[in-house]
């Protein structure tokens, strides 16, 4: 089956991309296309106007700058995957970006579209929560900004008005005595999350200073969980204290039973992927050994 027909725009600013979704009735913007092209090819989604981002060179870029790391609107998955950057200084990115579906679709889809999408099986705006990060958004108005978790209101649904555009997603920059890590539970490579976590640990003299853990899947938008990063401010990094932080994330959880297991299971993935997580991002941080020291649960979580 081929599209329905459509109306095709291709702005190369973001002031000509923000006049059209302004004018034009209830357009549909496209940058990876990823989700919205197999829509339409099977006439599940039919817009009668299509505002194509990909002409707009500004939105390119994955860069450190003015103290964040910033994802222009056409910064790919396969964009952060390759980054020696990322691999450098992110490791939740670094663990992200091989886990969204398959190569093709990562060299296509971007990191703001999935975040537009506001799927909550969708990994990375658990990523930019653990992060605390922000979109920053373009309307007839100007730009302005909103912080990750103010952004996420409902499945597919997020505080971006109509008339406005995604142009950058953005994180502060990572220190040395920083480190993140991203976990997830799929059913097999390439699939949604089942469940995941991302977690975020500054160190300072053998303590943790600032913490930060994030939840996919299992709540109706992705989800932080600010019990869990009071619980491991101030103390030291143990596997009884990313255990303890662990069963608080569980507790924050609220998973719904499908095909794919039990709201038990999930909630029971969530400690698991939570105490994983912690324990490679604070060995990113510290870089003085193994995440196995800190006795992790070694159940098993599939691929």
């Amino acid at each position: 089956m081929k599209a329905a027909q459509f109306e095709h725009h291709e702005p190369t600013t973001v002031e000509e991309a923000v006049s059209l979704i302004e004018s034009l009735d209830e357009p549909t913007i496209l940058a990876g296309g990823q989700s919205l092209v197999p829509m339409m090819r099977f006439r599940l989604a039919r817009p009668e106007t299509v505002v194509d981002l990909n002409g707009i060179d500004e939105l390119d870029y994955l860069q450190e700058a003015d103290g964040y790391l910033k994802l222009g609107a056409l910064a790919r998955h396969a964009d952060v995957e390759e980054s020696s950057l990322i691999d450098r200084q992110y490791g939740s990115f670094a663990d992200t970006a091989p886990l969204v579906a398959d190569p093709q679709i990562r060299n296509r889809g971007t990191v703001v579209g999935s975040i537009a999408q506001s799927d909550p099986k969708g990994d990375w705006g658990t990523v930019l929560l653990a992060h605390e990060g922000e979109v920053v958004a373009h309307g007839p108005g100007g730009e302005r900004t909103i912080p990750a978790d103010e952004f996420f209101l409902l499945p597919y649904d997020n505080t971006l008005a109509e008339d406005e555009l995604i142009t950058e997603v953005r994180v502060p920059t990572s220190g040395d005595d920083e480190g993140s890590a991203y976990h997830k539970l799929k059913r097999k490579v390439g699939d949604y999350a089942m469940a995941g976590s991302a977690a975020r640990v500054v160190l300072d003299g053998g303590r943790i200073t600032d913490a930060t853990v994030a939840l996919t899947a299992v709540d109706i938008t992705n989800v932080s969980v600010p019990d869990a990063a009071d619980h491991l401010e101030g103390e030291r990094p143990s596997g009884d204290l990313f255990k303890q932080a662990g069963e608080l994330a569980a507790e924050h959880a609220n998973p719904e039973s499908d095909e794919h297991g039990s709201a038990e299971y999930k909630r029971n993935m969530v400690r698991v992927l939570t105490q994983r997580a912690l324990a490679d991002a604070t060995e990113r941080a510290s870089n003085d050994g193994p995440a196995a020291r800190y006795g992790t649960d070694q159940m098993a979580v599939g691929d």
